[in-house]
């Protein structure tokens, strides 16, 4: 990191007094490290596009059923007898809610027997013209889901299988066998496609997922820079799925990312050092909660400094019938996380005045104020002996009501770095968004660089991930 190193304030002192030796402060380089990161929730919803479960329900699912060389006896009628055969039409899908619809239509004909006392065998039937077969839908429908280990998983059952229509083209009545095929022709359809479920269901289970989903979290534990030397981790820690939904043919499955989001910095040429993780087994029923991000903005001490002066600069003090005009004011660390604020003045004493204090944060005010600055006498003490009336209780209060810093220009500067962290692409398949709904400060620090502002950023944060 770089380092910033300042020279200790020489104190200016009037009529010829040498000043006193100057505190050569013990200032820290860096603010202490933050307190381990909460858990953050990022909403990831994924977008699974089901056209290929209908290559594998085409192959699983027979074209066709029956055949007209198979005769089945009509009930206990000995004298009349029945085949069939119906082909099946390709299938259709479109998502409702947590499952997925597939439909197909036969399209059957169906050939009546009947053997009458005396004489020959006669024959009737429906579906001679392909064009005219009677038609009977078939739904079946299955809750797609995501298994721990990352295959899909299906429990497909038959919704509906029956006439296309109430018209009559879609009713097999044979007169000869003098009853409607019809629910014959259904029931032998059920027994052959609900044999074939379990088929179903086995092999979308054999479709992997793994692969995909590991190589976008390998893309989530990627350091993500915010500027120089100060780096974005998101430690991811494990994916949880939630109940899936779908329109058309996609579903959307709303994933959460759990993870402890933090901020590092590093030497400016270096890539932070990640720990990572092989992809834990997928978690269930869990909903984004939104991220918690610790962050420090920096305010320099030029920029303190000219804060404090807008506000002392020009001012006029007068006690005991003496008066002095602050000339300038200058605010650089002290030791022990102390600020040093230097007032030089001019008037009927001429000299910098230097007091000490610590800094807290006025949440109402949003500013740095120093509530307990007091003269540090032990670099003050001849100018105070000089002009004693300078040491009065109501030009320390002044002080310590005009020096005072304001922290959302610094705050800004770091939310501004998160937001283009946070909202960003990632790889060639994967975006993220977010927004900072709040950032509420947690602590002030005194560094050799500047007043560091510490402030927990809270929000909303999302992964959008296009599928290839």
């Amino acid at each position: 990191m770089h380092r910033w190193c300042f020279s200790a304030l020489a104190l200016i002192a009037a009529c010829g007094h040498e000043p006193a030796p100057v505190e050569r402060p013990l200032i820290d380089e860096a603010p202490p490290p933050p307190p381990a990161a909460e858990q953050s929730r990022f909403s990831v919803p994924l977008e699974y596009d089901f056209t290929s479960i209908l290559r594998i329900v085409e192959r699983a699912v027979p074209l066709k059923f029956g055949s007209i060389d198979s005769v089945h006896q009509v009930g206990d009628d000995t004298r009349r007898h029945f085949a069939f055969e119906a082909e099946r039409g390709p299938f259709t899908a479109f998502a409702q809610g947590n499952l997925v619809h597939l439909e197909a239509t036969l399209a059957y004909a169906v050939r009546g027997f009947y053997k009458p006392v005396i004489g020959p065998t006669l024959s009737a039937g429906c579906g001679g013209r392909i064009d005219q077969r009677p038609r009977i839908v078939v739904e079946l429908a299955t809750p797609l889901t995501l298994t721990s280990n990352w295959h899909l998983g299906s429990q497909a059952r038959l919704v509906r299988i029956a006439p296309a229509s109430e018209e009559q083209r879609d009713h097999c009545d044979v007169s000869l066998l003098r009853r409607d095929i019809t629910p014959r022709v259904i029931e032998a359809a059920t027994s052959g496609i609900t044999g074939h479920l379990a088929d179903i269901d086995k092999k979308i289970g054999e479709i992997d997922l793994q692969k995909r989903f590991a190589e976008w979290w390998q893309l989530l534990e990627r350091p993500i820079r915010l500027t120089d030397g100060v780096w974005l981790l998101l430690g991811p820690e494990q994916l949880a799925m939630g109940r899936v939904r779908g329109t058309g043919r996609v579903l959307r499955v709303p994933v959460t990312l759990a993870a402890h989001p933090r901020i590092v910095t590093v030497a400016v040429a270096d890539t932070p050092h990640v720990d990572t993780i092989a992809l834990p087994a997928l978690g269930r029923d869990s909903s984004a909660g939104g991220f918690q991000i610790a962050m420090d903005g920096l305010i320099d001490y030029r920029t303190a400094s000219t804060a404090i002066g807008k506000a002392l600069v020009g001012r006029k003090f007068s006690q005991s019938g003496k008066s002095v005009t602050v000339d300038a004011a200058l605010l650089t660390p002290a030791a022990r996380g102390r600020l040093a604020l230097s007032i030089t003045f001019s008037g009927d004493a001429k000299g910098t005045l230097r007091f000490l204090g610590g800094p807290t944060y006025d949440a109402k005010r949003r500013e740095v104020t120093v509530p307990d600055l007091d003269y540090d006498l032990a670099t003050d003490n001849q100018l105070i002996n000089t002009y004693a009336w300078l040491k009065s209780d109501d030009l320390r209060a002044m002080f310590r009501e005009r020096a005072h810093v304001p922290v959302a220009q610094a705050i800004e500067r770091g939310k501004s770095l998160l937001l283009a962290g946070l909202n960003r692409k990632v790889g060639s398949a994967m975006t993220l968004s977010a927004t900072v709904d709040s950032v509420a400060v947690r602590g002030i620090f005194v560094t050799r660089s500047g007043i560091v502002v510490r402030g927990l950023a809270a929000g909303q944060a999302g992964v959008v991930v296009r599928q290839r």
